[in-house]
């Protein structure tokens, strides 16, 4: 069985609203971000996914001159 179906519904289910800066990414990169978070197979590297996501997004907000929140949304747990 995939690891995504051993996963909390909401990650199973992202839709593009619900990834940190979504409205910097192409539909391609939602897409491989969203894989890799599935693919992760500890909760510890979900996160460090997450927070390596959300430095990449902000770099871009600031080139772009886009605010973003400063923290990403925390991530489902157990």
């Amino acid at each position: 069985m995939p690891m995504h179906y051993n996963m909390p519904a909401h990650y199973r289910m992202l839709e593009p609203e619900m990834i940190y800066g979504y409205q910097l990414m192409s539909p391609k990169e939602r897409t491989s971000y969203m894989n890799r978070i599935h693919s992760a197979k500890t909760f510890e590297e979900r996160d460090r996914l997450r927070l390596e996501h959300h430095r990449l997004m902000q770099e871009r907000a600031r080139k772009r001159r886009i605010n973003l929140p400063d923290m990403p949304p925390p991530g489902p747990r157990r």
